[in-house]
């Protein structure tokens, strides 16, 4: 008499890689939609801590406007300075 073993298959099925790849490809849009968000905060608040050295708000003003014109960061402009000196006494 002949016994065969049973060796079960290990591994992923098709539809498992299916799955796995949709929510690698959702996290990854997810990812490149947060990131240029994250990257342009961290810019703002470097040129924040950089503005904490100015005495008057034109000294603010300008400090804050070179260092977005070198990060590139155009959604908070120097004109929000009310903001930046509330931002900059907290």
């Amino acid at each position: 008499m002949k016994h065969r073993l049973k060796i079960k298959q290990s591994g992923m099925s098709f539809i498992s890689l299916l799955f796995v790849g949709g929510v690698l490809v959702c996290a990854g849009v997810i990812a490149a939609q947060v990131l240029p968000t994250v990257i342009e905060y961290f810019a703002i608040m470097k040129a924040v801590d950089k503005a904490k050295s100015g005495g008057t708000v034109a000294e603010i003003r300008q400090i804050y406007g070179k260092a977005t014109d070198v990060d590139d960061t155009t959604t908070v402009s120097g004109n929000y300075y009310s903001l930046l000196i509330n931002a900059l006494l907290i």
